[in-house]
Order: structure tokens, then sequence, then C-alpha cells
């Protein structure tokens, strides 16, 4: 068999297929659209009838009721719904004459046309008549002819039940049709396409599998062998394709896999060079490389390729970040080694493929121990400074308040603006002072937290009320959106009350017009809070360094207000919460800063 005609059979029964197909279709189609006019008639045509019917019996018995109420009492109520019922009697009996589908319908709805008018009539002499003949008159003309008319209708809405009943039956007819059709057409096509399937596989399939006998073997890296296939077409092509492929893969392999193996050990001397620790991990967290670092620090002695995490390092800390390798922060904690306890700074990386795929997870635990110590000396050094500075402060702060309030003698102007200059100088260094001791006391983790069941809805309202009246000044629109009511926080109130009212006093410093909106929602096992504003929104290079101490965005108008530590504060706050602290924002277009805190209930993995 040559290419062609392998070509031509296959395109053959493709042909066929669709042939069939489309007759199938075409087939589906015109019985639909049979059983579309059969409901048509059953609903639409058949319905407006009833309808009508059913609306006729409805306004004469509203008439005869009218009349029942006029022989009672001679209020014009009586002759006003009669009337008003008339014109609704004409309206749906016009509706019926215009909807003539059915033989015999007309016939009766001119019998009902002439024995309404006649009942109309018969009303006229009726309400012109003396109360004492009106009982005669509807005894003997009016009941009577009601009577009559509604049997004609009934009459009328018989033969249109009818008539949908043998259109139902017509319609199920021709869908009983369908079905035995359409599943004769269907077992044709289904049968052709076997026979027609077995026949090209079976031309087919004998020298795929020559192949696949081939493309085995080639898997399990036997490149020493060659596939004869006896055939002219498509797949002969293929196998000599397959045969140049192999001798050009021999080649290939003599070339390059000394030139792997000096990459992979170079790869293997560098990680085991590095001087932190190094692990990485696959999708299932399987240790597929650790250097000698790592394995030193967690004295790990045996192999552990191929092993889970866990299994290897009991580490349920460092194992949650690497599953959650995205966070925006790095995280530091401490480990024991050689009896000394030592400060890590965990970062994290999925490595991607180029068909972006997920590969491993390397993971970099950097030693900051020396850098905490750091820090902490410049703590308690700060701490230092600052209660040597306060006593001192406070004198200054008292002596120039009495001199300012002229206590020990009048002041001319000049005198009272330079002693004013500095009496703002000296509130600024006390609020400086203040927040460096407050900042040290957080750190060292002297300051004491009240943890507590908290409502933060009710936190929040009472945190914005000093602020509406600044709000107002400024022309900024201040607003809490309330989205969830119940919100129950663990947490310490007045903290969190500092926090709120740090971020708010921020946005309002920094905004001249527009909005603030404060909100609050449950999100699983944590609140969170947000403070948002349309300000001018901080520079791109700030916000990776907000909360760090005496950091304050580019864009400060003022660049006496604020000590650059109040997001510092509230960094430590939320992180003595176990919680996290955020921003996100864009340079003229606003700032959010997030925060969330333990929901109650849910602290240290308890469940409500």
């Amino acid at each position: 068999m040559n290419i062609k005609t392998l070509k031509g059979k296959i395109l053959l029964g493709f042909a066929v297929m669709i042939l069939i197909l489309a007759g199938v279709v075409g087939w589906s189609i015109y019985n639909f659209e049979s059983l579309s006019n059969a409901i048509n008639d059953i609903l639409v045509e058949n319905y407006r009838s009833i309808k009508a019917s059913d609306s006729m019996v409805e306004s004469i018995e509203r008439q005869d009721s009218a009349l029942l109420l006029l022989l009672r009492t001679s209020e014009e109520q009586g002759q006003e719904i009669f009337r008003r019922n008339e014109k609704e009697f004409y309206t749906w009996l016009a509706r019926a004459e215009d909807n003539i589908t059915i033989e015999g319908e007309g016939a009766i709805l001119e019998k009902i046309n002439e024995k309404y008018f006649s009942f109309v009539s018969n009303f006229d002499q009726f309400y012109n008549a003396e109360e004492d003949q009106r009982w005669e008159i509807y005894n003997q003309q009016l009941l009577p002819r009601f009577n009559e008319i509604k049997n004609d209708i009934r009459e009328l809405r018989e033969i249109n039940r009818q008539a949908m009943v043998e259109a139902q039956r017509s319609a199920n007819s021709r869908a009983n049709q369908a079905i035995i059709y359409t599943i004769v057409l269907a077992l044709l096509v289904i049968a052709f396409s076997l026979i027609f399937a077995f026949y090209l596989t079976k031309q087919i399939l004998r020298p795929i599998k020559e192949l696949e006998k081939g493309i085995k073997k080639v898997a399990d890296r036997n490149f020493q062998q060659q596939i004869e296939v006896a055939s002219e077409d498509e797949i002969g092509v293929l196998a000599d394709e397959f045969n140049e492929m192999i001798a050009k893969l021999q080649e290939y392999e003599k070339l390059n896999v000394k030139k792997l193996l000096m990459e992979k050990e170079k790869s293997e001397a560098v990680v085991n060079n590095l001087s932190s620790p190094l692990i990485v991990t696959d999708q299932d967290h399987k240790i597929v490389l650790i250097n000698e670092t790592a394995k030193e620090l967690f004295s790990i002695k045996q192999d552990v390729i191929n092993t889970h995490f866990l299994e290897v390092i009991q580490a349920e800390e460092i194992f949650e970040y690497i599953k959650n390798p995205d966070a925006k922060e790095k995280k530091t904690f401490k480990l024991k080694k050689d009896d000394k306890e030592r400060h890590y700074r965990i970062s994290t990386r999925q490595v991607i493929d180029e068909d972006e795929e997920y590969q491993f997870t390397v993971t970099l635990l950097e030693d900051i121990t020396r850098l905490k110590e750091i820090d902490s000396m410049k703590s308690e050094f700060v701490s230092t400074v600052s209660h040597e500075f306060r006593t001192p402060l406070t004198s200054m702060n008292m002596g120039l308040s009495m001199v300012i309030n002229e206590d020990t003698g009048e002041l001319n102007e000049e005198q009272r603006e330079l002693l004013e200059a500095a009496y703002e100088d000296v509130e600024r260094l006390t609020e400086l002072v203040n927040d460096l001791l407050d900042l040290s006391k957080i750190e060292s983790g002297r300051i004491e937290m009240e943890f507590d069941k908290v409502d933060v809805n009710d936190i929040i309202e009472k945190t914005l009320n000093p602020f509406y009246k600044q709000a107002e000044e400024k022309e900024i629109d201040l607003k809490f959106k309330q989205s969830e009511d119940n919100i129950f926080a663990y947490a310490d109130p007045s903290k969190i009350s500092w926090v709120i009212s740090n971020l708010v006093g921020n946005a309002l410093r920094y905004a001249d017009k527009g909005k603030i909106e404060v909100d609050a929602e449950i999100k699983g096992r944590r609140v969170l809070v947000s403070v948002a504003d349309n300000g001018p929104g901080i520079p791109r290079e700030y916000q990776s360094k907000i909360f760090d101490k005496f950091v304050r965005a580019g864009n400060d108008k003022d660049e006496k207000s604020g000590t650059g530590l109040g997001l510092a504060i509230s960094k430590e706050i939320i992180t003595a919460h176990n919680g996290r602290i955020w921003v996100d924002s864009e340079e003229g277009a606003g700032s959010t800063f997030s925060f969330y805190i333990p929901r109650f209930g849910y602290q240290e993995g308890k469940d409500e």
C-alpha cells in the first residue's frame, strides 16, 4: 500500500462518516421541527382559547355577583362592577374570535355573543325596574341566560381541551417515530464505523507495533538497535526517520555523557561548599539535594535522598514555609547548634521549567545570629539612651512651658517665638523618646499584652470617633465599611486600637481631600482589618521598608511630622499577636494598609 492509498481510504472513511452524520443531524432537525410545531399547537393556539374561556367565565360570574348586590342594595357599586366586567367579557370574547382554529369553535362563539347581548339587554330592563320586580326579572331572564352562557363557554373550553389532547397524541407519535428512526440511523453509523475502524486499524497497527517495540528500547536507553518495517506508506517513512534518529542519539550520547558528568560534579561541589544550609525538595516534598552544611546543622549522617522532608528534619515551621513559598516576608526562626541558640532566616524559591511546570523548591537558611545580636545591642543602647533622655527632656519641657506662660517674667515677641520653637522641638524629641521606649519594650518582650475576646467592630468604632472632626475639617470622607457583624478576635484591645489609630492618623496626615475607608472581615481562622485611602500613595522604593524604624515615605509633606516609628511599632504589635501587616500602594492612586490577627477560638490552633 502506498502513501496515497492509505490517505485516500482515511479520507473516504471520514467523508462517508460526515455524510451519514449530516443525514442523522438533518433527520433529527426535521423531527425536532415537527415536534416544535405540535407543541406550538398545544401550548399556543389552544391555550389562548382556554385562557379566553376562563376569563369570560370569571367576568360573567362577577356580573352575576353584581346583580345579587343590586338585589340587596340600591348602591351604584353594583352597576359599576357589572359594566366594568362587561368590557372585560367583550375583550376576551374578541380574543377568542381572533383565535378560531378548531371546527365548531366559531359557531359556539357566535351563540355566546348572541346570548351575552341578550343578557346585557336584560340587565338594562332589570336596572330600570322597580325593586319588587327585579327578583322576577333576575330569576326568569338573567339567571337562565347566565347559566346558558356559562355552559356554552364550558363547551368552547372542552373542544379546545380535546384539541390539545389530540395534538399531544400527535406529538407523542411523532416523538416515538423520531426516536426509532434516530436509533436505527445511529446503529447503522456505529456498525459502519466499527467495520471501517477495524479494517483501517488492521492495516496500520502491524508496522506501528514494530515501531512501538523500538521506541520502548530507546526509552530504556538502548540505542544499539534498528527497526525494520516493510512498508512504503507514512509508517515506513516514520520508521526510516526513527532509525536515523537512533544513529544521531548514539553520537550525541557519546559526546555529552562526559560533559554532563562534569557539570553534575561541578554543581555538587558548589552546593556542598556553600556556607549556608541548602535543601532542594520536589513537589511531593521529598529531598532531592542537601548540602553538607545542612546535614551538619540537622545532624544527618545517612543518605536521605528521595526521603520526605519531615522524616529527616523534624521542623514543622520550616516545612510550612516550604509549602507556602509565596510569602511576602522572609521568616526567621531559632535552632540550637553546638548547645547555642542561633537565628536563621529562611528563603525559598520555586524552580519552573520553560513550560511553566513546577520542578522543585530550593530552600536556603541564612545564619543571622550575628545580626540579631547587633540588633539586640542596638535596641538595648537605644533603650538606655532613651531612658537617660527622658528626665532632662521632661525638665526642659516644664521649664520652657513656665517661661512661655510668663511665670518667670514678661517676654517680648521675638523671645516668645524662639521659646515656642524650642518647646515644639522638645515635644517632638519627647514623642520620639516615648516611641523608642515603647518599641524597645515590644522588641524585648517586656511590654504586657492583655489578650482577650474582643469585638473588632466595636474597637474600630471607638478608635475612629476622635478622627471624624479632623477628617471633616480636611474635607475627607472617613467611613467604617462594616462588612460583617460579630467579628471577634483574640487580641489586646488597647494595642489593636493603637495600630488602627496610627494607620488612620497617617492617612489623614498625607491626604488633602478624598476618602478613607476602614473595613473588617473574617478570613477563615483570621480577622482581616484594612485602612484604604485615595491619597498620594507610597513610592515603590519605600514600600519594602516602610515598616522599618525611622523610615518615612518620600512624599512626606511635613518633614517635622511624626517620628518614623509608628509603623515599626504597629508591625511589632501585630507580630506579637501572631499576625502580619502589609501595604498595597500605587503612587498617585492611594494606599491600603492591612493586617490580620487570630480569630477568637482559633488562637494557637484551637477550634471554636
